[in-house]
């Protein structure tokens, strides 16, 4: 699979192998300097060796092997609702939604209009998911109610449920967080975002479900609106960060060298953020009913609650 990318003014005067590994942190460095070794990437049209120096306006191109970038993920998703306008998929861990063009066959959208029996050709994204966090995706069925779904969610009319183990219990119980979010300046390879003065208005709702001494609890959150990563960026503003969450838990130098062997952490009792999307609700397009799908906690969330009780 051939991808390419057009470097950006933040890598220009880079070593290309500085840029592959710091831009798509999807593969080790270790991985990209093999990839380069082997002839697979270009700059320009031209072979790379690691030391190879981009600027601002190259076009940097790689033949990916589609296997080992499949064998990455969880597609052991599932239709939990289906009518002519929409589809409901209840999305694993570990699998991106939408194509990057690093992922062109490696995310959940293609699968459901290339690979799956039957495929879903027109099927277009609604609502997304980190590729961590799991539970309820809107697929549109064509492009009318694609159009209807955006509209329903950019006007706040889509009640969505998440449920979240944190660490420690909040006090109050349940109350709103309103704090806004953007971007943060990171390490190259660090996609992270925080609580920033004069940024995107975020607000989200929660309610203590459970809680396990003082230690932990379970949350129910309903985010008011969308911005990115607002949940994980709001509970760790609080001092409750998701379990699991290395991006919000750890600092940009230790959180890079964590993902370049993906290693399990000692102190994380679950590989991933124990975040999970239960429940979305709105009017359907198409009827003008309500619609409600929902997708039950995965096994490694309960297992991790049965682990928490006991």
């Amino acid at each position: 699979m051939q991808v390419s990318s057009k470097v950006t003014a933040v890598y220009k005067h880079t070593p290309v192998l500085d840029y592959l590994a710091g831009r798509f942190t999807y593969r080790s460095r270790v991985e990209w300097k093999r990839l380069v070794a082997d002839g697979r990437v270009s700059c320009n049209g031209r072979p790379c060796t690691p030391d190879t120096i981009v600027t601002q306006g190259d076009v940097v191109a790689c033949d990916l092997p589609d296997v080992a970038l499949l064998e990455k993920f969880d597609f052991n998703y599932q239709i939990i609702y289906e009518d002519a306008w929409l589809l409901g998929i209840n999305k694993p861990a570990n699998l991106l939604v939408h194509d990057k063009r690093q992922f062109a066959q490696a995310n959940l959208i293609y699968h459901l209009r290339v690979r799956h029996e039957p495929p879903y050709p027109e099927a277009r994204l609604a609502n997304r998911l980190d590729k961590d966090t799991s539970g309820v995706i809107v697929a549109a069925r064509d492009s009318q109610t694609l159009r209807q779904m955006q509209q329903l969610f950019a006007g706040q009319q889509v009640k969505k449920e998440y449920l979240a183990v944190v660490r420690g219990v909040p006090s109050p119980p349940s109350g709103v967080i309103d704090l806004p979010i953007d971007r943060l300046d990171s390490l190259p390879g660090v996609y992270r975002f925080g609580v920033v003065e004069g940024g995107k208005t975020a607000v989200t709702h929660y309610e203590t479900a459970q809680t396990f001494g003082d230690r932990y609890a379970l949350l129910r959150l309903f985010p008011q609106t969308g911005r990115t990563h607002q949940l994980r960026v709001h509970l760790q503003a609080i001092g409750h960060t998701i379990l699991g969450d290395v991006l919000y838990t750890l600092p940009d130098a230790e959180y890079l060298a964590w993902f370049a062997t993906r290693q399990p952490l000692s102190h994380e009792p679950i590989t991933r953020q124990a975040l999970h999307c239960a429940r979305v609700e709105f009017a359907h397009p198409g009827v003008g009913r309500p619609c409600v799908i929902t997708a039950p906690l995965p096994p490694d969330i309960a297992a991790l609650l049965a682990a928490l009780v006991d």
